[in-house]
């Protein structure tokens, strides 16, 4: 039987790689794609490799004088809660992730902005941490900020965000109650990523471009509107750490 109190922790698994405290910077824009992560990484001045671990890569540099880390911070549920632990342990105090999402509305389109102002926990790997009537918050004066500085640039929703594993099974018998509870997108990062965050007391949120649409049907993975979102939110974001 094991006798130790865990295994492993985020702190044991950074010093395996080298990391050193100060190594982050105070402010993380996280995406889950990795050319998203690449993309920010264009922004960046004197930029250096943290590492790279599990295929997730991490980079931080300067953008106009502020200490920035950028990377790919996860494709669903279980990987972004690990890799939240990471840049929390690591000192990073702010995490923004830019991300996509389904839309849960008909007149959500293509290309559109999501906020997330709430999360709605459909994923397994939060249960491990926080109890099922936990409710995660995103920071409200980070989200104000990011709300202030995209609804001018795009088409913005401010809504539910609900985090499911399962992208097979959205069907409607388990996308409706969601919807009822008050969910306007979904995706399979962000509850994690907001969760993990709530529980070291960073500063957190989350903006998602939509791919598609779960009520009319559309799929917009391979859509221009959907290409330049994403391009134009990484440029946004980067405006968000300016005004920080």
């Amino acid at each position: 039987m094991m006798q130790r109190d865990i295994h492993l922790s985020p702190k044991d698994l950074l010093s395996s790689l080298q990391f050193k405290d100060g190594d982050f910077g105070e402010i993380a824009l996280i995406s889950g794609q990795q050319h998203r992560a690449k993309m920010c990484l264009e922004k960046l001045e004197d930029c250096v490799k943290n590492f790279t671990f599990l295929g997730y890569t991490f980079w931080t540099g300067f953008y106009k004088g502020k200490k920035v880390t950028v990377g790919n911070g996860g494709f669903y549920a279980p990987d972004s809660a690990f890799v939240t632990e990471f840049l929390c342990v690591g000192g990073i105090n702010t995490l923004i992730r830019l991300g996509s999402c389904g839309a849960l509305k008909e007149d959500m389109n293509v290309g559109d902005y999501v906020l997330a102002a709430d999360i709605i926990r459909g994923d397994g790997a939060t249960k491990y941490y926080v109890d099922d009537n936990y409710i995660s918050k995103v920071d409200d004066e980070l989200t104000s900020k990011i709300e202030e500085v995209f609804k001018t640039e795009g088409t913005l929703h401010r809504g539910g965000v609900w985090t499911t594993d399962a992208l097979f099974k959205e069907t409607k018998e388990i996308v409706n109650p969601y919807i009822e509870k008050g969910a306007i997108a979904v995706d399979m990062v962000t509850s994690p990523f907001v969760t993990v965050a709530n529980l070291y007391k960073r500063k957190v949120a989350a903006i998602l471009a939509v791919s598609d649409n779960l009520i009319t049907g559309t799929l917009g993975f391979a859509d221009y509107r959907f290409f330049e979102a994403e391009m134009k939110m990484i440029d946004l974001g980067f405006k968000v750490v300016e005004e920080l």
